[in-house]
């Protein structure tokens, strides 16, 4: 039998989109990088994300699953009507640069591992016709995930900004979306409540009151 976050990561009324822990009942947001300088602010992020991996993962993940963005860029006739302020090359090397790294990201994880595409999401824009978003899920099985080379990349902002780690057993999404925090969603409050009082030291302050209502209901 499924676990709900396994039925809900293929659902196409799973929304999933950011930011997460506003978006969804069940989610906690730590915070990664502190510190006084850049080598402690980096450290700490990349330790306190692998502690908060390990509560949450002690048998690895089950699943990744990532957002597929894809725009139509050719939505106007008139020169310089994207309105970028900046180096026009400069601007499409970055955008090529993005969508280049992304695809391969996509490629390489589909040619590896199980997979399935959840097409046609909702979008932030759902009258948008120039933007739509797939959600691919790669599935572990046997081959297994580098869980802590995606984490660390995520946190140098290397790879796909919106990839999360998913367990069947826990009923959880981490999300690192990058080196200041990480969203956890859970499927059910009861996941939520008995993985509070473990992720509670790395709480963000600021969302603090927000999580402790959750945590006390």
């Amino acid at each position: 039998m499924k676990s709900i976050i396994e039925s809900l990561i293929t659902d196409r009324s799973f929304d999933y989109l950011q930011p997460y822990f506003y978006n969804n009942t069940f989610a906690l947001r730590c915070e990664l990088g502190i510190g006084k300088t850049h080598e402690e602010y980096m450290r700490q992020a990349r330790e306190r994300a692998i502690r908060i991996y390990n509560i949450l993962f002690p048998d690895k993940a089950d699943a990744i699953i990532f957002n597929q963005w894809i725009y139509d860029w050719s939505d106007s006739g008139d020169a310089g009507s994207l309105e970028y302020d900046g180096d026009t090359k400069e601007i499409i090397d970055r955008y090529i640069g993005s969508e280049m790294r992304a695809l391969r990201f996509l490629l390489e994880n589909m040619m590896k591992y199980r997979h399935v595409s959840v097409k046609g999401l909702k979008t932030y824009e759902p009258d948008d016709p120039d933007v739509r978003r797939n959600r691919i899920v790669c599935y572990a099985d046997d081959t297994g995930f580098d869980d802590l080379d995606l984490i660390e990349k995520q946190i140098a902002d290397e790879n796909n900004s919106e990839v999360s780690l998913v367990s069947f057993k826990n009923e959880c999404i981490l999300s690192v979306y990058d080196d200041r925090g990480c969203d956890i969603v859970f499927s059910t409050r009861e996941k939520l409540q008995e993985f509070y009082p473990l992720l509670e030291p790395y709480f963000l302050q600021y969302d603090r009151d927000i999580m402790i209502k959750r945590g006390l209901k």
